[in-house]
């Protein structure tokens, strides 16, 4: 944990999502039991120091737990007029009304329901209204109450006073207060992270939609602002790299105390058990679930699949989630030792009939990957990504991209449409993977029903024949 004042600026590149999420410490990191909360508290009071710092911090959460049937209070503390240093006084007037117009569009559409307050307190100067700050989040909250606040060490002077004046406010009031990092993600790295207070949230696809939409809202930190006359134009306050972190399935909440419940390791696996028994149950009505056989989508997919990958011969490839073992027979054509697993024991069963060349067991992930043994040249996630919960979404490409040899591929591909009852759906899985490879993809086909991307280091396909 920092011990002294960041310097940084909104303009410096930031630390790269890949270099946050390729950390095994997340491994570690309990997830909130976002159900627990919902019975435990009545309201959560969410403190802003400026409009969208809620958004970008807690919007999943907001949303997911509005959802769940709790009262949402978003104290929104400045106008965040003085977001660039440029501004004139009647310019910084003219933002911080269109700031507050923006943050009640986006809080609208995390939470139609929210309350929203203003305090109106000048941006930039909150160290000098730290008592202000303690007795007004006081008044609002009691021992039902869920304060989500910045956190104390994020490195901006009124992040870091908001943060301890809610730890004030909560000792007054009875309530429990956990936080929120922003700009840690921007001037920090994994070192900096206090690991052992970490907590992670698992927002909801619903939840995703709604904050992405929401950060759209803020047009006025999204674009460029133009300077005085001959100044050369201000960068966008939220750039590509904030943009990325906004775009995160997984939020991340910092509990000093211990205080919000989280998933238990019997709650992990009766989510794991619950997956097995669907699509366990999917094989009731036949051998054929997905209609791999007589499906012109699915022989369209394999053949897209085995057709962009980026080398004739594998020595070892892992497919994840292999159902009933279609494309793994297809792999096995393509490769010296093919390897898949399946949460579902029926989906076992027929890959091993539809794909006897190929080793299949059963294993859930991410936990299947920590008993592979050696390395692959090729790791194929196929239609599987979204039926993972976000923080396994994550693990899973962590410990995929440990298994790859060096230019090694890995192939994502999924179904494009709305998902139902599943934890994600195709876009947000490719998305969070580009995010998180770091890395455009190597080669990519998108049509309107699916999206596969390989990324991998090795040499052209005319390359390797010396075509060029």
């Amino acid at each position: 944990m920092t011990t002294t004042t960041p310097r940084f600026r909104h303009t410096d590149p930031g630390t790269p999502e890949a270099a946050w999420w390729a950390d095994s410490r997340w491994d570690e990191v309990p997830t909130l039991d976002i159900e627990t909360v919902a019975a435990r508290y009545a309201r959560v009071l969410v403190a802003s120091a400026h409009p969208d710092d809620e958004t970008l911090g807690a919007g999943g959460l907001i949303t997911d737990l509005a959802d769940l049937g709790l009262s949402i209070t978003i104290l929104i503390v400045t106008a965040g007029e003085r977001c660039q240093p440029h501004l004139t006084a009647p310019e910084r007037q003219q933002m911080g009304a269109r700031r507050r117009r923006e943050v009640e569009q986006a809080v609208g559409g995390l939470d139609a329901t929210a309350q929203i307050v203003h305090l109106g307190l000048p941006d930039s100067d909150l160290p000098s209204h730290h008592d202000r700050l303690v007795s007004e989040i006081a008044k609002r909250s009691d021992a039902s109450t869920l304060i989500v606040a910045p956190w104390t060490g994020d490195g901006h002077k009124d992040h870091d006073t908001l943060g301890r004046a809610a730890i004030e406010a909560s000792l007054a009031a009875g309530a429990a207060v956990v936080h929120f990092p922003l700009w840690l993600w921007h001037w920090g790295t994994p070192e900096t992270l206090p690991w052992e207070h970490l907590v992670a949230v698992e927002t909801s696809r619903v939840g995703c939609w709604r904050k992405r939409a929401a950060v759209g809202a803020f047009t006025s930190q999204l674009q460029p602002t133009g300077g005085r006359a001959g100044d050369a134009t201000v960068a966008p306050i939220l750039g590509p790299a904030m943009q990325a972190r906004a775009r995160r399935l997984v939020e991340v909440l910092i509990d000093e105390h211990k205080i919000v419940p989280v998933l238990s390791h019997e709650g992990r696996d009766q989510r794991h058990h619950a997956r097995t028994a669907r699509f366990d149950q999917m094989y009731d009505d036949g051998p054929d679930p997905w209609s791999n056989a007589g499906s012109f989508y699915e022989q369209r997919r394999r053949a897209l699949v085995t057709a962009i990958l980026g080398s004739a011969r594998y020595r070892r490839v892992l497919e994840l989630g292999c159902a009933d073992g279609f494309l793994t027979a297809a792999l096995v054509e393509r490769a010296d030792a093919v390897h898949a697993c399946d949460t579902s024991p029926q989906a076992v069963t027929a890959a091993r009939l539809n794909a006897p060349a190929a080793t299949v067991e059963r294993g859930d992930l991410p936990e299947a990957l920590d008993h592979c043994q050696g390395d692959f040249d090729l790791i194929v996630l196929s239609e599987v990504g979204y039926f993972l919960t976000a923080t396994e979404l994550l693990a899973t490409l962590r410990r995929a991209c440990e298994l790859l040899t060096p230019g090694g591929e890995l192939l994502l591909c999924h179904w494009q449409h709305p998902t139902n009852r599943v934890p994600l759906d195709g876009i947000l899985v490719h998305e969070q993977a580009r995010d998180f490879m770091g890395t455009r993809p190597r080669a990519r086909h998108q049509d309107g029903d699916l999206c596969i991307e390989v990324w991998g280091a090795g040499p052209t396909v005319a390359a390797l024949e010396g075509r060029i």
